[in-house]
C-alpha cells in the first residue's frame, strides 16, 4: 500500500480546504481561491491514480464504474468548469445589516443554505480518499 505524504493531490485539497476554512468573513477573494485549490486537487489525485495504474489489467472497468460517483462526478463538473469557464457555480448568501459574517464558509453553498460549501467538499473529499486507498491496496501490486 501508497503512503500519503504530504505532496499527494488530496493531501493538497484538504490542505487548502483547512485553508479556505479558516477565512474570515470579510476576506471571500481568500476563500475562493483556497476553495477552488481545493477542488482542482482533488480531480488531479483522481488522474495522478489513472497514470499510475492505468496499465493493470482490471484498472479500466473500475475507472469506469467511478462515472457513477458523486464524489467523482462533483469533483470533474467543477473543476472542469473552474478550469474552462470561470469561478465555481456556488451558491452566496448576502448578509445585510447585522450580524456579520464570522467566517467566509458561512456565505457560500453548493448542495443548500444551510450547508456550507466546505462542509459538501469536505463529504466528497472523505470520498475520494476511500476511492484513493481502494485503488492504491487493488492496483499496486501489479
Amino acid at each position: 500500500m501508497t503512503t500519503p505524504t504530504p505532496r499527494d493531490a488530496i493531501m493538497r485539497a484538504e490542505f487548502f480546504l483547512d485553508l479556505a476554512k479558516k477565512c474570515p468573513g470579510d476576506n471571500r477573494n481568500d476563500f475562493e481561491a483556497f476553495m477552488e485549490a481545493s477542488i482542482i486537487f482533488a480531480r488531479a489525485a483522481l488522474h495522478r491514480l489513472q497514470s499510475k495504474y492505468n496499465r493493470h489489467p482490471k484498472w479500466k472497468p473500475w475507472w469506469d464504474s467511478l462515472l457513477s460517483n458523486s464524489a467523482v462526478e462533483f469533483f470533474r463538473t467543477e473543476r472542469d468548469f473552474i478550469m474552462k469557464e470561470g469561478p465555481p457555480k456556488v451558491g452566496q448568501i448576502v448578509r445585510l445589516g447585522d450580524p456579520p459574517a464570522q467566517m467566509a464558509s458561512e456565505l457560500y453553498y453548493y448542495e443548500d443554505p444551510q450547508t456550507s460549501a466546505t462542509v459538501t467538499i469536505e463529504k466528497h473529499l472523505e470520498e475520494m480518499k476511500l476511492l484513493i486507498k481502494y485503488a492504491n491496496n487493488t492496483f499496486s501490486n501489479y
